[in-house]
């Protein structure tokens, strides 16, 4: 480095580009044999090389003690161990947080005392550049977290899309099995609708003439059965999207239980079963769906009945605390694995059962069952001491606020082929065999009946204005049922009541069907009774809305 006054060999110092020139002319300067840069590393709490002169210290312990004693401020003169095991005397200069230490030979005490006066200009400096490296090793880890942020940023964004992508199919796909269910249950209903005309008109035979005892009867089980398979298949449809509305009324448990006896009495007496009833002989009364919560202890019937072997107990227990009716249905049938019991209530889950021993179902019933019990705003449970131990499921419902209960409706007597009036009735199905059968079912009760087998059709008999009750499916070819009913309407029979027949059982069904002038809405297959039931109100009561 060309000569230059110990200011300049500073500045030199100061740059890193030029520290090492500066630090081998500044020794010359100041008579010694090396001159080291050290400064203050905040995080260490120690001194360390400069950059850009050597990074690795000449000797071991000694070097670490020398610094490790140099004052914040002043001089520190001592000994240092260089390698070889020779020894150098070394004076450091201090101040502002960083040292120059002089190695070798006998500094002139007018350069160290200039070199005194300049250096906190130097620890000025050094420090101005050693926050630059730190301000720009926090700026490039800032770009780097940037960086790292828009790639997750776009990481998120893409698996949003893909998130949103899966949704639109996981619906459409929802939404294609929801149509589906609909489809399948209409068909299933649609060849329902005959059989159980045709086993009422079987029924209705003297003595089921040619008919083997009993036949009628595994007809009229089975079809049943199949009618509450297709039921449940749509309910859980329903569940899925959350279509399932309640009518409440204020209800005495009791006979809701009853009713579910009932229902449940062909299978239970089939599998030849003790059933006892036990508990409070308080008058209990909640508030809630008589039909739905029928078919929850209906199910919970079944399901007992199904999974106890035949000849087995059942009882059906009723209680109460202060809030709640609780009811339990106890059986001690092939029982539930502790495994299988966190998952009994998922839809189309089944217990694993022996293939002799299989007993049917879709798994949809306990599903319906913990869904229609929470609408009610209760709680159902199970226990089981596992295997061939037996089951109990606890229904909570809250009780009602009051104790007025709405009782069951009395049963309207219904009309029969010996009634005293004959009504005439027009049926509108393109289903023939369904048609027929149930012309056939009405003329043996003493009614006349009129068959169409599509809505135009319909429209040109002259008996649609004479018909005091007109059945007319939905689903027909051409002209739907719904805009059948539009033009028949008008020119119906005063009091003529309009039913709708139809596979599909929604609340929009029924809504439009009370909009196209419709007095009732029947779900396929209508049995025997519901026919009586239809007839009886049309030979009663005026016409009213759905």
């Amino acid at each position: 480095m060309a000569e230059c006054s110990t200011l300049d060999l500073i500045v030199g110092l100061s740059e890193r580009s030029t520290r090492k020139a500066a630090a081998e002319a500044l020794a010359s300067r100041l008579g010694v044999q090396t001159v080291l840069l050290f400064v203050s590393d905040p995080a260490l709490r120690a001194l360390i090389p400069a950059p850009g002169l050597p990074q690795t210290l000449y000797g071991g312990r000694t070097w670490r003690s020398f610094l490790a004693g140099c004052p914040a401020e002043g001089r520190w003169s001592g000994e240092v161990e260089l390698p070889k095991g020779t020894h150098r005397s070394a004076l450091a200069v201090i101040a502002g947080g960083t040292a120059v230490v002089l190695l070798g030979g006998t500094p002139l005490e007018s350069a160290v005392a200039e070199l005194e006066r300049l250096l906190p200009m130097l620890a000025a400096l050094l420090a101005a550049e050693q926050e630059a490296v730190i301000a720009k090793s926090e700026a490039e880890a800032s770009r780097e977290a940037s960086r790292n942020a828009h790639a997750l940023a776009a990481a998120l964004e893409a698996a949003r899309a893909d998130a949103a992508a899966l949704n639109a199919e996981l619906r459409d796909e929802h939404r294609r099995k929801d149509e589906f269910l609909a489809m399948l249950g209409h068909e299933l209903r649609n060849p329902l609708s005959p059989l159980v005309t045709s086993i009422a008109l079987l029924r209705m035979r003297a003595d089921g003439e040619g008919v083997p005892p009993g036949l009628v009867d595994v007809m009229a089980r089975q079809t049943a059965q199949l009618s509450r398979l297709v039921d449940d298949l749509l309910d859980v449809s329903r569940v899925s999207r959350g279509r399932i509305e309640l009518k409440r009324a204020r209800l005495l448990l009791s006979d809701v239980l009853q009713d579910a006896l009932e229902e449940s009495r062909q299978l239970l007496h089939l599998r030849r079963h003790e059933v006892t009833v036990s508990g409070t002989e308080e008058p209990l009364t909640v508030n809630g769906d008589r039909a739905r919560l029928v078919q929850v202890f209906g199910n919970l019937l079944n399901n007992a009945a199904k999974y106890t072997d035949p000849g087995g107990r059942i009882t059906l227990v009723v209680l109460h605390d202060k809030q709640n009716a609780i009811v339990q249905v106890r059986d001690n049938g092939i029982g539930i694995a502790a495994e299988m019991r966190p998952r009994i209530f998922d839809l189309f889950a089944q217990a694993p059962v022996a293939l002799g021993r299989a007993e049917g179902g879709l798994g949809i019933g306990l599903t319906l069952v913990r869904t229609l019990v929470e609408l009610h705003a209760g709680r159902v449970t199970v226990d089981s001491a596992g295997v061939g131990q037996g089951s109990t499921f606890t229904v909570s419902l809250p009780l009602a606020v009051t104790l007025q209960p709405v009782r069951n409706p009395s049963i309207v007597p219904l009309k029969s082929k010996t009634a005293e009036t004959a009504l005439r009735v027009l049926i509108v199905d393109d289903n023939r065999d369904a048609a027929d059968s149930m012309a056939v079912l009405l003329r043996l009760m003493g009614h006349e009946a009129d068959v169409a087998y599509d809505g135009r059709t319909a429209l040109q008999l002259p008996s649609k204005s004479d018909a005091d009750l007109i059945l007319l499916d939905i689903g027909l070819p051409g002209m739907d049922g719904y805009e059948v009913a539009r033009q028949l309407r008008p020119t119906a029979k005063r009091g003529a009541r309009l039913v709708a027949l139809t596979g599909y059982g929604t609340e929009e069904g029924k809504l439009r069907a009370r909009d196209a002038g419709f007095d009732e809405h029947v779900v396929k297959p209508v049995s025997s009774e519901k026919l009586e039931q239809l007839i009886s109100a049309s030979a009663t009561a005026p016409s009213r809305a759905i």
